[in-house]
């Protein structure tokens, strides 16, 4: 009872950088516990993390979390052989685990910590609250008793008594200090929880524009692409799926006229528009540099062309004011629109194209319109 409040707090002994916990985003070893399976393996970690000597914080639970999960993972077998040379493991030794066989760039591991420790700390306090409660009925009893006893009664039977209720008393405060340690834990807990999940929505958005980055692309293509897409909210299996690659024409013009600065400008103008002219369930993104990407799940070529002439048309009309500037400045795009091969043997396409491939021939279409005099619209063959 002395150690475990204690244990439990985590503390800021982890050297690992903000910047390396942060690109969490897609762990190694994929978690698909049930609660009752992650609870089991949460009170299996517990003991096992608090014999060590390094400190209870998020990545040391991560390490002995894994480890309880999965007996034969490389990491299980990783931990054994330290335990076996050294004993215990320290902080060096834990970050080094970590490293080695967990951190990669997603939160979901991060994620998956937090919420299990503040599940594991929402049952022990909801236990502690309980036997805190128990006991101090428990208390109240001994001391009326101990009242209706009166100081006539022998002392035989009414010194036990007293140092029973001064042990019920000492045992009231642990519980209690046990309730604010834990509190505080969760705290600690929430807020790293939160500070996850704002990391991982900064690591899908480009910055400047506030569009999804290429990160988010991909994993939204992937997921459009997979076979359980109708079990991931996205169009079902058959449904099609259009991609628009569009580039600024003579943007390095204009970054070399006009400046960086109003290279931006133009960059998140551009930006307003695609975003403004998303329908429900695309996804506009910054691929990089001048080139952009609106994924167009659901809509097959022909409308997927007309979107993109509308969106070529809206641009090319619009003038983008320099600051200080005296007059406004032209700018306009080109569009590269290929619609996603699926195996169709009426057409002779025998299996789905590949993601990469699917993306290469919208971009040869946009090269192909700035070849072919820029402004304008051109369809993937």
């Amino acid at each position: 009872m002395d150690t475990l409040p204690g244990a439990l707090r985590p503390r800021a002994h982890c050297r690992l950088p903000p910047a390396v916990l942060d690109r969490h985003f897609e762990s190694l070893m994929e978690y698909h516990d049930t609660v009752e399976r992650s609870t089991e393996l949460l009170r299996k970690a517990l003991p096992l993390m608090s014999r060590q000597a390094a400190a209870l914080h998020p990545v040391s639970y991560a390490v002995w979390y894994a480890y309880v999960a999965d007996v034969n993972s490389p990491l299980h077998l990783a931990v054994d052989a330290h335990l076996a040379a050294h004993g215990v493991l320290d902080e060096a030794a834990t970050e080094g685990l970590f490293r080695r066989h967990l951190a990669d760039p997603d939160t979901r591991t991060a994620l998956q910590v937090s919420d299990g420790m503040t599940r594991l700390l929402d049952g022990m306090q909801a236990s502690a609250a309980a036997a805190g409660d128990q006991t101090a009925r428990y208390g109240d009893t001994l001391q009326r008793l101990s009242e209706a006893l009166g100081p006539d009664e022998p002392a035989i039977s009414v010194a036990p008594l007293g140092e029973v209720l001064a042990h019920t008393m000492q045992m009231q405060a642990a519980l209690s200090q046990l309730q604010k340690e834990l509190a505080d834990s969760q705290r600690e807990i929430d807020g790293l929880r939160d500070e996850v999940r704002r990391a991982r929505h900064d690591s899908l958005v480009d910055p400047l524009t506030t569009l999804a980055n290429r990160r988010a692309f991909d994993r939204r293509l992937a997921s459009c692409l997979a076979a359980d897409a109708a079990v991931l909210g996205r169009p079902p299996v058959g449904a099609p799926v259009s991609l628009l690659m569009v580039d600024i024409d003579h943007f390095k013009r204009v970054n070399d006229s006009y400046g960086h600065a109003f290279g931006d400008q133009v960059l998140r103008a551009v930006a307003q528009v695609l975003k403004a002219m998303t329908p429900d369930g695309g996804l506009a993104a910054r691929m990089g540099g001048e080139e952009f990407a609106l994924l167009l799940p659901g809509v097959a070529l022909a409308p997927a062309l007309a979107l993109a002439e509308k969106l070529r048309a809206t641009l090319a009309a619009s003038r983008i004011r320099r600051k200080g500037g005296d007059a406004d400045e032209h700018v306009t795009v080109s569009l590269g629109v290929a619609q996603f091969l699926q195996r169709n043997p009426a057409r002779g396409v025998l299996v789905d194209e590949a993601a990469a491939d699917f993306v290469d021939r919208a971009d040869r279409a946009l090269y192909a319109a700035k070849q072919g005099g820029r402004d304008r619209v051109v369809a993937a063959a």
